[in-house]
């Protein structure tokens, strides 16, 4: 989810997919990232822009928040990176 914005359905969806078994009660924290074409190798790259062309093809109205976020980050350089999103974190750990 890194470039993604947050979504609960999406966060909910990636915890019961990869947390399952022992794993259940793990906590999950979100941190939004950062988007920059230029730090990425050329098959990341490649690949981004790929996903980019195939979600341009749909009609907006239908996008998820990460196709939205995708699309907007095209060519862009984005930070999105906050230290808020480190306090459930800290708040977890008891700090």
């Amino acid at each position: 989810m890194g470039a993604s914005p947050y979504d609960e359905g999406a966060l909910n969806e990636i915890k019961a997919r990869n947390l399952t078994g022992d794993l259940k009660e793990i906590p999950l924290f979100y941190g939004r990232g950062a988007w920059d074409e230029s730090n990425m190798k050329f098959i990341d790259r490649t690949l981004c822009r790929l996903l980019q062309k195939s979600v341009a093809k749909k009609d907006p109205s239908t996008y998820e928040p990460w196709m939205k976020a995708l699309i907007c980050a095209a060519g862009q350089t984005c930070n999105w990176t906050d230290k808020k999103y480190l306090t459930p974190l800290l708040d977890y750990l008891g700090e």
